[in-house]
């Protein structure tokens, strides 16, 4: 999605889902086929650091020097950065109120991927949630469900696959759409489904380039994290990836947080 998790995409969601965690490889990922106990045991990762979800950056230079400089040199600083502080001077209430409108579209989604992930409470949830927010919440410009007690149960396709144990792949800095994994990249084009069903990609960009700019302006109180970074693409990259595993496995992420980490920037927004 256009710039959803840019600049650092560290978004640490509340919600509630099942406990399933995933269970991923012990092998290295790019490891060829392991027939023994000595292969099993050998070094397949080329001198490249192993990260958060067995990814690995193995295209650096050209994602640093070439998707970094485009999203964050260029189009974060002169186009989605002035915009997202301008959309920050709007009421607070409108600003809620788009976010909610957002999130509310975001509901089939969250119902489809949790039945996936055999979690027919949390499916069911966000299914009432959608009904209600859209109609009594006037199209989900009002959050009545939360008021109801029903709490948003989010849930992408990327994480259902790391859940199923599906490892995250090749780290990318995706030109224009910012940081993702091959497997946030699949899960992200499995999500797109119901604008294939309505055959209108056109409503589907206009979207995602309003949540990107709502997204945006949620974090401008912590731009200096990354502005002030010794080496901005590498802080944004393990940000990143610890935000999509703890998506996956947030118990055991949780007990490898570092001390130094901002978590009031782990809470600002989702997911993205």
């Amino acid at each position: 999605m256009v710039f959803k998790k840019f600049v650092a995409a560290v978004l640490l969601c509340l919600f509630t889902s099942t406990s399933a965690l995933a269970a991923h490889s012990s092998y290295s990922p790019m490891a060829p086929r392991q027939l023994s106990q000595e292969a099993s045991e050998a070094d397949y990762s080329y001198g490249l650091s192993i990260l958060p979800g067995n990814s690995i950056d193995s295209v650096d230079p050209f994602f640093r020097y070439v998707g970094w400089s485009i999203n964050y040199y260029f189009l974060d600083r002169y186009l989605l950065r002035p915009v997202a502080h301008g959309y920050a001077a709007l009421p607070g209430p409108v600003q809620t109120g788009f976010g909610n409108f957002l999130s509310n579209l975001r509901e089939v989604n969250n119902t489809v991927n949790n039945a996936v992930l055999l979690d027919p409470a949390a499916a069911g949830i966000s299914l009432c949630r959608f009904l209600i927010n859209s109609t009594i919440g006037l199209l989900g410009f009002i959050d009545v469900a939360s008021y109801m007690g029903l709490e948003r149960r989010e849930m992408d396709m990327g994480t259902v696959l790391g859940r199923y144990g599906v490892d995250q792949g090749m780290y990318m800095m995706v030109p224009v759409m910012g940081p993702s994994t091959e497997r946030d990249l699949t899960g992200a084009t499995i999500d797109s489904w119901p604008y294939v069903a309505i055959d209108n990609f056109g409503l589907e960009i206009v979207i995602n380039l309003f949540e990107a700019i709502h997204n945006r302006a949620q974090l401008i109180n912590q731009e200096s994290l990354i502005d002030n970074a010794v080496d901005p693409y590498n802080q944004t990259r393990t940000f990143y990836l610890m935000y999509r595993e703890g998506k996956v496995n947030p118990q055991a992420t949780e007990k490898k947080t570092e001390e130094n980490i901002d978590e009031s920037y782990l809470d600002e927004i989702d997911s993205m």
